[in-house]
């Protein structure tokens, strides 16, 4: 399938769960919806009309979802041994097997050598690579929290595909062929996940990384939006609750925001091509923010544009430093240092910017109309700087 089809079988699988959540009772209607999405498969095979596959789609999309809300789903997740699996992944903190644990203790006091006169900066790498906020200044996290950039602590998809691409140039350097790449970085990147416990935000940029990397192994070119579509599509399908778990929507929407931001800026000077995928990105979190928690915080786009790409520079420059732990304490600090000199940039912008008037204000909780209209414009306005440059030019 061609990409765009990719991602309107995306959208129409996410509207039927949608649609499908706001009536879970009736879950034994699963089978007419199973009926409905063969019958418009095969009408809309013999017809070619892409609106009956669409609908086919969203019916699926409703079934699914109505499948997991059967009274036998949930009483297989009820059962006891069921119940204290989930009470212990509740409980369990990133990292608990004993040897995950050691090694991440070793990891942490590796990333604080040589940052003995700066353990709040120290205490903020960890948090970026390794997912440790408890030691965050709480005044710094707050100043965060107020600039709308708090996401860089989280674990997701922009540390989890730096980290990714970090692996695949170390496995470049191991003169490792092309295609078999991916392949030799998955368990390293994997490894990363489960150290840092599991979270689902990096679960689920890990999945899609996995797949955009392992194209090149089918013969296929590596295509970001439809890795994009194929990592939603499984995790959805698997867990279809995940519709209505705001972590999901918002990882998900920033990152298709991002990867398609990209695409379009593709050929602008560096500094454009920055402040399109920061806007971007800033622009599909508000309505879901908005919507969740009635917060609105328009500093965001400005503190993004600098500490997104600050973000990388300093995951990059930790993950270099212990790789080369190994060469002494010297190489380490010295990476540690740099890294550091990036986080306290972070943390003074992102004091800046939580101190602005208007950077951060709480609003009425947003509407699924007021939702579909920022959306609606925010698509619109590509198309609409395209018809502005079209006429200057001519």
């Amino acid at each position: 399938m061609t990409e765009r089809k990719w991602l309107s079988v995306c959208a129409a699988f996410a509207l039927g769960e949608a649609v499908a959540s706001l009536g879970p009772n009736f879950a034994e209607a699963w089978p007419v919806c199973a009926f409905a999405a063969v019958l418009l498969a095969v009408w809309g095979t013999a017809v070619g009309s892409s609106c009956c596959r669409f609908l086919c789609v969203v019916a699926l999309g409703i079934g699914v979802y109505l499948f997991s809300e059967l009274e036998q789903e949930r009483e297989f997740r009820d059962r006891p041994w069921m119940r204290q699996v989930h009470a212990k992944s509740r409980r369990a903190e990133p990292g608990s097997c004993p040897l995950a644990r050691r090694f991440r203790r070793e990891l942490s006091r590796r990333m604080g050598v040589g940052l003995d006169h700066a353990p709040d900066i120290a205490d903020m790498n960890r948090a970026i690579l390794l997912g440790e906020r408890r030691g965050i200044n709480p005044e710094m996290r707050r100043d965060f929290v107020r600039s709308g950039t708090v996401h860089v602590f989280a674990i997701s998809g922009l540390h989890v595909m730096v980290i990714a691409n970090a692996f695949i140039v170390m496995a470049a350097f191991a003169a490792v062929p092309f295609r078999l790449r991916a392949l030799a970085a998955a368990p390293a990147l994997w490894g990363y996940v489960w150290l840092i416990g599991f979270p689902p935000s990096a679960v689920r940029a890990a999945l899609m990384a996995s797949i955009h990397f392992s194209a090149p192994l089918f013969w296929r070119r590596p295509n970001a939006a439809v890795s994009w579509a194929i990592a939603f599509m499984i995790l959805h399908i698997r867990s279809p609750r995940l519709i209505s778990d705001i972590g999901c929507q918002l990882s998900f929407a920033v990152m298709l925001a991002i990867v398609l931001a990209a695409r379009r800026a593709r050929g602008l000077p560096e500094i454009r091509q920055r402040m399109a995928v920061a806007f971007s990105a800033w622009a599909a979190g508000v309505p879901i923010v908005a919507h969740a928690f009635g917060s609105f915080t328009p500093g965001g786009l400005a503190a993004n544009l600098a500490l997104v790409p600050a973000a990388s520079v300093a995951v990059v420059s930790c993950v270099v430093g212990l790789a080369l732990s190994w060469a002494g304490d010297t190489v380490l600090s010295h990476a540690n240092n740099f890294a550091a000199l990036v986080t306290s940039s972070m943390a003074h912008i992102s004091g800046m910017v939580a101190r602005c008037p208007g950077a951060n204000f709480e609003i009425a909780r947003w509407g699924i109309a007021e939702c579909a209209l920022w959306y609606a414009v925010f698509l619109s306005v590509p198309y609409v700087i395209r018809r502005i440059l079209s006429k200057r030019l001519f």
